[in-house]
């Protein structure tokens, strides 16, 4: 009785000493694996860092040209702020604005002659007018649902880019240095953010004052949050104040925003669910009570009989 129970004992115990074993340089393969793919991406940013900096970036001066001589509300400005900085890229967004608006219009037009003969001429073009400014319109309206996504991805990431920037200004760097490592971080984790900054860096470096470079930034990205700090640098360059202090204190409140804003989300939550849930679960919830009562009278009224 006792031989059967300690053999399997011993096999459980080998068991998991050897489960222990192969977890432990699984853990090993993956961090070897992290640090390889690590320096693999930092060599790429270095590449990657020189050529955004490089006087030779044809996007760059692109970029530029656009901020100095387009409004903030114009097709480049709203272009360069969705994240296309090609000079291509207008032309290849209204290439496919037309396209789109003259397929829904021929399309109208084909969907009313075969299948709808009794209306007339005048109403065809009327709807595939119509149609078309929908399709015109939603071209615009997707060109601004993408910068505003990309606004918002950029406002979850303003806090880091802040304290990245203080650990590396009470490390002793100066400011224009320490946009230019935190730079580098971001362009290893998030690239979009990363060519960002990198602009930022290229405008200092052709001799614009930081809080222009940062203005620039807030303006192209539409983030309120840089404008604040553009305002704060230059307030700090007047006044001759501490900029780390001044960085501390909003880096903190950029925190407690962000943490507001996540509170708000999930307190707005249920009354977002409310809706859906009495939309869908209400039906189902009334169909499960309800028909196992509506078959006992059923079955109570065919067992009755007519005295």
């Amino acid at each position: 009785m006792m031989q059967p129970l300690i053999l399997i004992t011993v096999f459980i115990a080998a068991l998991l000493v050897t489960f222990e074993i192969a977890k432990f340089f699984m853990r090993r393969l993956e961090v070897l694996r992290n640090l390889r793919s690590t320096r693999q991406k930092r060599t790429e940013t270095d590449v990657e860092l020189d050529r955004i900096l490089g006087s030779e970036n044809e996007e760059i001066r692109y970029y530029i040209d656009v901020v100095q001589n387009q409004s903030p509300d114009s097709l480049a400005m709203r272009m360069v702020r969705a994240g296309f900085f090609s000079k291509r890229a207008i032309i290849w967004f209204n290439f496919i604005r037309f396209t789109l608006t003259a397929g829904v219009f021929m399309s109208v037009q084909l969907v009313t002659d075969l299948f709808i003969e009794s209306v007339g001429i005048f109403v065809s073009l009327v709807a595939g007018i119509v149609f078309a400014g929908f399709a015109f319109i939603l071209c615009s309206a997707v060109l601004e649902r993408i910068g505003d996504k990309r606004t918002r991805e950029f406002r979850k990431l303003f806090p880091d880019f802040m304290d990245l920037l203080l650990v590396c200004l009470d490390s002793g760097l100066g400011i224009d240095a320490a946009i230019g490592r935190v730079t580098r971080e971001f362009l290893v984790t998030t690239r979009q953010f990363g060519v960002q900054l990198g602009i930022i860096n290229l405008e200092i470096r052709a001799g614009r004052p930081l809080h222009e470079a940062l203005h620039n930034f807030a303006k192209r990205l539409n983030l309120d949050e840089a404008r604040i700090l553009a305002v704060l640098f230059r307030q700090s360059q007047e006044l001759g104040t501490s900029v780390g202090k001044s960085l501390r204190v909003y880096a903190a409140e950029l925190r407690a925003m962000r943490l507001v804003r996540a509170e708000e989300k999930a307190n707005s939550l249920p009354v977002k669910m409310l809706f859906p849930m009495a939309a869908f679960m209400f039906p189902v919830n009334l169909i499960i009570v309800l028909v196992p009562i509506l078959l006992v009278i059923m079955d109570v009224m065919s067992g009755l009989s007519p005295t």
